[in-house]
């Protein structure tokens, strides 16, 4: 693949697309500008659902997120300006060449000074594949050292399996995961390590089955984002990061942000095995704060907007609260105070539940319940099945309020 420049324009700074080398390089006028330009070179792997290509172009969450940011800065961009290659090229790539952007990246501690940072845009389980009926057993790390794993040359998997105290010698590098699937085939290692998503994604492409083999361990799970040459000026990479934020916090017309309909059309709904809320502190925490505006709605409001715990709690960032008006204007919001002073009337979930509208006429109805939706969890990725209690309230203020949090739910949520 030849190198092909994308353009980029940060506020001031134009990127020209002129890398040198290209044999028909794609440029861009985008008017003239006092700032010094800056090439972007664009590089990433075949990582479904992430980054990949079909009939041709690039696409996946990493992609439309990349290309949504470029827009939301003023800059253009097509798909055709990312070059796809083997994850160990397209690293190196990165690690290499002046301005150029490496995704979906793991962000790990020893690639930390490597690169400078955006994201995250999405997480991916790192686990452990094998054969159907091979009998293998993972009950702790240090079952792994008996086999011979596969891994893609350069991925985060071998530093990770090496810090659990797998003998170097036992892993076995390809260049891609149908290169591993074949190893497998062969008999030439024991197991697999990769992200589950695109694992299986590959697994289906070379057997027919995503779940022909089976996963056996699960190491971690992984937030992936934007990996940015360690040259690539630090204005460049604040407002590429700025942007990515307002995709994942601002909601459109519709209450949706443009994360969450990216993350739904290509993986849809999650629900968490083992939700990090449970509903005993929803409803603890609903009733805190409704006493506590019931005796000083100022200062309970403006510590919500503060992010203060218990209205964030500190230690489960996924527990926390958010109050609305009788008319569905958020007054309060510990989690994202952009929402601060939003009429949510009429908006809607990703998947058209007017969650927001049923919370408030239930509220007014019934002073408290249950209503089900599908959020995002602070600072987790992804979105997921949540099912909201609240609590209409007289405030000190003779105001009424209606208070509300959360919790992820381990299945589809049912309307209470």
């Amino acid at each position: 693949m030849k190198p092909i420049g994308a353009v980029l324009v940060l506020g001031m700074v134009v990127l020209a697309c002129l890398v040198p080398g290209c044999l028909s390089p794609a440029t861009s006028s985008v008017g003239e500008s006092e700032e010094v330009s800056e090439d972007l070179v664009l590089v990433t792997e075949d990582y479904p659902p992430y980054n990949y290509v079909e009939n041709g172009t690039a696409q996946g969450i990493a992609v439309d997120l990349l290309l949504e940011a470029f827009r939301e800065t003023g800059g253009t961009i097509s798909a055709e300006d990312i070059r796809v290659l083997p994850w160990s090229d397209a690293y190196r790539a990165a690690l290499s060449q002046n301005n150029t952007v490496l995704f979906a990246t793991v962000r790990l501690p020893e690639r930390e000074n490597l690169f400078k940072w955006a994201g995250p845009l999405g997480s991916e389980r790192q686990v452990i594949f094998a054969d159907p009926g091979s009998s293998i057993e993972i009950a702790e790390p240090g079952d792994l050292t008996k086999y011979r794993i596969g891994v893609v040359q350069d991925d985060a998997a071998a530093s990770e399996l090496l810090a659990l105290g797998v003998n170097p010698s036992n892993l076995v590098s390809a260049k891609d995961v149908p290169a591993l699937i074949a190893l497998m085939q062969e008999g030439a290692i024991d197991l697999w390590c990769y992200g589950d998503l695109a694992g299986r994604h590959f697994t289906r492409e070379v057997t027919g089955d995503a779940g022909y083999f089976e996963v056996v361990s699960t190491l971690d799970t992984r937030d992936l984002y934007y990996a940015f040459n360690k040259d690539t000026p630090d204005s460049v990479v604040e407002t590429f990061q700025a942007a990515l934020d307002t995709l994942r916090h601002e909601p459109d017309a519709t209450g949706v942000t443009a994360y969450q309909r990216i993350v739904y059309r290509y993986i849809g709904v999650s629900c968490l095995s083992d939700p990090p809320v449970a509903a005993d502190q929803v409803t603890g925490l609903v009733n805190l704060t409704a006493e506590a505006l019931e005796a000083d709605t100022p200062g309970t409001l403006a510590r919500i907007n503060a992010g203060e715990h218990p209205y964030w709690d500190e230690n489960n960032r996924a527990l926390y609260v958010f109050v609305y008006d009788t008319n569905t204007t958020i007054v309060a919001e510990a989690d994202n105070p952009r929402l601060i002073g939003v009429n949510m009337k009429g908006k809607t979930d990703i998947a058209g539940t007017p969650f927001r509208d049923q919370i408030t006429e239930r509220a007014l109805a019934e002073r408290t319940g249950w209503v089900d939706y599908i959020w995002m969890i602070p600072e987790k990725n992804g979105i997921y099945c949540k099912s909201a209690y609240f609590r209409l309230v007289e405030g000190s203020d003779d105001n009424r309020y209606i208070v509300i949090s959360g919790m992820y739910t381990p299945s589809a949520p049912q309307q209470a």
